[in-house]
């Protein structure tokens, strides 16, 4: 009863990029805007900027920058598991490409009804 607003949240929270292309442009622009903020910020001090202006542009200059490194977790996130996926897809691959052996078939379909178990290994104490 109480799992759809559970479920409400996760999916607000939940970030899925749209395009491939959309993680990197995430990163590329919170890389680019704290250089663009530092460039404006030094702008309006060394230009004749009223006095009442330069806080307003510092505040912008130093949250503009947060702003945008907000969705870099995600971004990243969203990489890694692409990438995570392509080592997958090619790990499956590659043992699809394995020959099937007697002793795996063997191991695979038991005879008894039971699965065979490995030895189990003997203490060194006794």
């Amino acid at each position: 009863m109480g799992d759809e607003g559970l479920l409400e949240d996760y999916a607000l929270t939940t970030w899925r990029p749209v395009s491939r292309a959309q993680p990197r442009l995430v990163l590329l622009a919170a890389l680019f805007t704290p250089l663009i903020s530092a460039a404006v910020c030094v702008g309006a001090i060394l230009a004749p900027a009223p006095g009442a202006a330069i806080p307003l542009v510092v505040a912008i200059c130093i949250g503009c920058p947060m702003f945008a490194g907000w969705e870099v977790p995600n971004a990243l996130a969203a990489l890694r598991s692409d990438r995570a996926g392509k080592a997958l897809r090619k790990l499956r691959r590659s043992l699809a490409e394995l020959p099937e052996t007697e002793q795996r078939a063997r191991l695979l379909t038991p005879r008894s009804g039971t699965i065979p178990s490995a030895p189990r290994a003997r203490s060194p104490i006794t």
